[in-house]
């Protein structure tokens, strides 16, 4: 799972153009941006490649923040490739770095955080690193707390795949195995206190962002798990589903 850890707090960084030289000296800037604070972890890729990126987001590598070029030769441009990350996550934070300025209003379309001018990147990146940082912070550090008489462990909410109910217990899934804690499912529905956790039927809870689709009574969840949905509850979870993709939750 590309070492993502059960309480992952890095910063995860793509960079995506076309040009080897550019992509560097941006990866370059995010550096010296991140030297300034040591308490923050961060990690940056670089890709010459569209395709290569959704490759290893096929493969659930993962990124908070995405430094897309508009233009690019020979390939899937910034624009289509905002559309193909939105099919994957909920909310992207994407910043465009380029120099074609009238390809602006299309970048705004697939709902862009910040279109930054190449020739003014230096002066700019860390104003726009600074907001985004924020705006993942609220999105992405939200976690819930298990704890145990053998060991506290905090999982982030974006982690976690399903909590089933197993008997007096309840098994959470997360993107790197699973932790088992003595409480109800309402306990921890309480817990949660969030719309992106949904009941799919008694003893099954989803986070709505590991939903990869639904085949007739089934979840099929992006980690590969299929779980069914009962019958009394599948008209109000494919409502929700439908309504968290379109971002009206």
């Amino acid at each position: 799972m590309y070492g993502l850890s059960v309480e992952d707090t890095s910063y995860h960084i793509a960079i995506v153009d076309d040009e080897r030289k550019e992509g560097e000296f941006l990866g370059g800037l995010i550096k010296k941006y991140f030297e300034r604070y040591p308490d923050k972890a961060y990690e940056v890729c670089i890709y010459q490649d569209g395709e290569q990126l959704m490759m290893e987001l096929a493969e659930w590598k993962y990124f908070d923040l995405f430094f897309l070029d508009v233009e690019m030769e020979d390939q899937v441009n910034g624009i289509e490739l905002a559309y193909r990350i939105h099919d994957r996550y909920l909310e992207p934070v994407i910043v465009y770095v380029t120099n074609h300025l009238e390809c602006a209003p299309e970048a705004f379309e697939v709902n862009a955080f910040r279109f930054i001018p190449k020739r003014m990147l230096a002066e700019k990146i860390a104003e726009a690193l600074d907001r985004a940082l924020e705006k993942i912070d609220r999105i992405d550090q939200r976690a819930y707390v298990v704890d145990t008489p053998d060991c506290v462990t905090k999982i982030l909410f974006k982690n976690i795949v399903f909590i089933q109910k197993d008997g007096k217990y309840i098994n959470i899934h997360h993107r790197n195995g699973a932790c088992r804690e003595r409480k109800t499912l309402a306990e921890v529905m309480n817990a949660l206190a969030s719309a992106e956790f949904i009941y799919v039927d008694k003893s099954y809870v989803v986070n709505l962002r590991q939903i990869e689709s639904i085949k007739k009574d089934q979840l099929v969840l992006k980690d590969g798990s299929i779980l069914r949905i009962s019958r009394p509850r599948y008209k109000k979870v494919r409502e929700q589903l439908i309504a968290y993709w379109r971002r009206e939750l």
